[in-house]
């Protein structure tokens, strides 16, 4: 937008000041009042300040159509106070969007891992970290040989209790007949729970999605200890956005702020989002914290993977261009001075 103000200098020739600025429609007014309270002072610049009679007798003959004499009135001293004075303007007067840009990432909203069921060995692996699965896929196996071995010991133990047991019952031996069928039930118990270890030692996908982390092709025959982490599912079609925002700005998020999210992947799309959660949980980066806050993106993308990494803007407020560039210095400085003094 092109605003123009004419400045009546009281002489022959005319001075019209012309600023190109790029602002709303209706931030046009404040920007006119702006150049009318500072009008008497711009003639000022303008018009020149020698007093001597000739000199103002010359510049009254100066026609409109020498333009080349009319404009050396704008010296460039002048020119530079006159830039000088509307940038001031410009950043002190004119609102901007005060936005907090941190660096974010992609999680699943939901995440599965699938542990080490019992001590073993790795067996066969089908699946690793980056395939998409289904529920319920095969994308392992522990071997589980020696469960079967223990398992027909102790049927072959249950067989021979079940058979002293009749013997007992037939000699009317109650008190021996209790003692075996006692320990048919234990041997039953110890069958059962080999029965449920071999079946988990096919290690299924729990929900259909990504396989965001775990390797086995390349361990095979290594060991593994119950309750070690093989592998990490997530959904593909649900996601969370976590953005580590720096201590000195966290105070400024919101719970229902908007924001707008350029990943790495994806430059050329911008994802908008609602932050949802200013997480108590911090991270320590090299010289500073950063604290997690967690978004949800307001559309999806076929596009979207697991751990994609970008940045994200989030809106905060209209402020003062000069507010907006300067607050972190205005902060710095004044903490530096409160810890400075007795």
């Amino acid at each position: 937008m092109v605003i123009a103000l004419p400045l009546d200098s009281g002489t022959d020739w005319t001075v019209t000041l012309a600023i190109q600025v790029r602002i709303k429609p209706s931030q046009q007014t404040v920007v006119m009042q702006i150049l009318h309270w500072g009008e008497d002072w711009l003639k000022l610049l303008l018009l020149q300040t020698d007093s001597n009679e000739s000199t103002a007798k010359s510049q009254n003959k100066i026609q409109p159509k020498d333009v080349n004499r009319s404009t050396s009135i704008i010296t460039p001293f002048r020119l530079t106070i006159l830039t000088g004075l509307l940038f001031l303007i410009v950043i002190a007067f004119i609102p901007g969007h005060y936005r907090v840009t941190a660096p974010a990432s992609l999680e699943g909203k939901i995440q599965r891992v699938i542990v080490a069921p019992f001590d073993g060995y790795i067996a066969n692996a089908y699946a690793r970290a980056g395939e998409t699965v289904n529920q319920g896929d095969l994308i392992a196996e522990l071997d589980s040989r020696d469960l079967l071995l223990q398992q027909q010991k102790y049927e072959a133990e249950k067989n021979e209790h079940t058979r002293q047991y009749r013997q007992a019952l037939a000699k009317r031996d109650q008190a021996q007949a209790h003692i075996f069928k006692s320990q048919i039930k234990q041997t039953d118990s110890q069958i059962k729970l080999l029965h449920k270890k071999i079946q988990r030692s096919s290690l299924l996908s729990p929900l259909s999605g990504m396989i965001i982390s775990g390797d086995l092709s390349r361990s095979l025959g290594s060991t593994v200890k119950t309750g070690d982490l093989l592998f990490e599912v997530a959904p593909l079609d649900e996601y969370r956005l976590i953005i580590l925002i720096d201590e000195k700005l966290v105070v400024d998020i919101k719970p229902g702020l908007t924001g707008v999210l350029t990943l790495k992947a994806l430059h050329t799309d911008e994802l908008t989002f609602v932050v949802d959660k200013v997480s108590p949980v911090f991270e320590e980066n090299a010289n500073s914290i950063a604290y997690r806050v967690e978004a949800q993106l307001d559309k999806k993308h076929p596009s979207l993977r697991p751990g994609m990494q970008g940045s994200a803007k989030i809106d905060i407020a209209q402020r003062s261009y000069g507010w907006i560039y300067l607050h972190e210095l205005y902060y710095a400085v004044r903490l530096w001075l409160w810890s400075w003094l007795p």
